[in-house]
């Protein structure tokens, strides 16, 4: 199952990296470094807004929702949803006043984080029920419709205003176009009970949120402050073609990892939930270290050809540091956290984001002043290496997360047999060269496929044996 679930949600992810990477590579070309800075501190205020006032609604979901056909609270759900909406003008108040965001952009911000709420407390229904298929429609429709949208209101003289409304109509139009399957009867009533406990279990995770989603908008935040808003669209533009790339395999991963473990839990035990993270783990780091290794190789070319002529020369030094803070926040966040969503001990979860928010507000002080958009980026990745270390310490306390080495090694052995002849190639010509660029991938994935193979990475070679011999049995 963990593999069927797996390519139906790799689909999803990456039909909407595909779009992304269309839409950096069109809305570079059309909007100013400026402009296009507008639209990265909008998402992230959207971004720390959302956590705070819907994490606790979809994470609870997400937990309660995948113990069984038995459960369902999404009334429950989507009354919580509501009550988090009514405080939204409170939001709007603290991020004008408070935060000194101008009024247009934190308006532009919060129907953001409300639509974002909406679509993504209908998307956890879906993966907690492991309906993954009217999921991955979901994704796809609202990745078109993003690109849609944006590209008609910029065309339209919106500037980046146009492309956060059109981010936020597209969530909007996803949520009510599958409500029918999120909805679908028979429905258990609000429960007052279910909501208290809600309450008690996200309320921590609302705080986590919000934690984790101003860790991951300060660097960008603090650009624009500091360094003002071309610099913020920039720095914003690499960052959101790492996510990408890095997110696609990762959460494709991860969205069948977690209801799948709590299942396991719930109906064999702990011994069943540490075979299958052991074998979840091996398959995340399997999608996810090829992909941030080879994106670091190629990275100047990548630029070259992706990005608009004056986010390019930055963003190849960027992106081979960015990438690896990605690596670190997937395993962090995507795996680690899976340890205490089990242990339904969302107070750890606070703690985890709290050393990695500090770690980085103490990197971005030192690290920007003195080197800039590179130190914003390295901050990052040192940010995410202590939430790695800090998460397996802090799981000691939850579910102790099963580690074993070889799965590893097999993994790293893989990736360094692709890297060598991917750099090699990288480097033979100059940077932009579209014949090179796509050698090297090529090179890359077919290289890293044929050692997957060979080492077993994952099991995937078991798995096909497997189905090999199954089908000659049947036939």
């Amino acid at each position: 199952m963990l593999i069927r679930q797996t390519s139906t949600y790799m689909v999803a992810h990456g039909t909407s990296s595909a779009l992304g990477f269309l839409s950096v590579i069109l809305f570079t070309r059309m909007l100013t470094p400026a402009e296009y800075g507008v639209y990265v501190v909008a998402l992230s205020v959207a971004g720390i807004v959302s956590a705070l006032l819907f994490t606790w609604v979809r994470l609870s979901v997400l937990r309660f929702e995948s113990e069984g056909e038995a459960t369902d609270i999404r009334l429950t759900a989507l009354a919580a949803y509501a009550v988090s909406a009514a405080t939204l003008p409170i939001a709007l108040g603290i991020t004008v006043w408070a935060l000194a965001v101008p009024l247009d952009k934190a308006l532009a911000a919060l129907v953001l984080a409300a639509a974002l709420g909406l679509f993504e407390l209908g998307q956890e229904i879906l993966r907690a029920r492991l309906d993954s298929t009217s999921y991955m429609r979901a994704t796809v429709v609202r990745a078109f419709a993003a690109i849609g949208i944006s590209f008609a209101l910029v065309q339209a003289g919106w500037g980046g205003f146009g492309l956060v409304a059109g981010v936020a109509g597209a969530y909007v139009i996803a949520a009510l176009a599958f409500s029918p399957a999120v909805w679908k009867g028979p429905r258990k009533p609000f429960d007052a009970v279910t909501f208290r406990t809600m309450l008690g279990f996200g309320i921590p995770m609302a705080m986590s949120g919000g934690v984790f989603a101003l860790h991951a908008a300060l660097d960008r935040l603090l650009v624009a402050a500091l360094l003002g808003d071309a610099a913020a669209g920039v720095y914003g533009a690499a960052a959101d073609l790492v996510r990408q790339i890095i997110l696609f395999p990762a959460l494709s991963v991860a969205s069948a990892v977690v209801p799948l473990a709590i299942r396991a839990l719930a109906e064999e035990g702990p011994a069943a939930a540490d075979i299958h993270l052991t074998r979840s783990g091996e398959l995340l780091l399997a999608v996810v270290m090829p992909a941030v290794v080879g994106l670091a190789i190629v990275a100047p070319h990548f630029a070259a050809l992706i990005l608009g002529p004056e986010f390019r020369d930055i963003a190849a030094v960027l992106i081979p540091i960015l990438v690896f803070a990605w690596l670190f926040q997937t395993i962090s966040q995507q795996f680690v956290q899976i340890s205490f969503h089990l242990a339904k001990k969302p107070s750890l979860m606070v703690a985890h984001g709290t050393a990695i928010l500090v770690a980085n507000v103490v990197g971005m002080a030192v690290l920007v002043p003195a080197f800039g958009l590179k130190g914003a980026a390295w901050s990052l990745v040192l940010a995410e290496a202590v939430g790695v270390a800090a998460g397996y310490a802090l799981s000691r306390r939850a579910h102790p997360l099963p580690f074993a080495w070889r799965p590893v090694i097999r993994v790293v052995a893989a990736v360094l047999v692709m890297a060598a002849p991917t750099v090699v190639i990288a480097r033979a010509g100059a940077t932009g060269d579209l014949a090179v660029f796509a050698t090297a991938v090529v090179t890359g994935v077919v290289t890293y496929a044929a050692a997957a193979l060979a080492l077993d990475v994952a099991g995937v070679r078991s798995a096909m044996m497997h189905r090999i011999g199954w089908s000659s049995g049947r036939a």
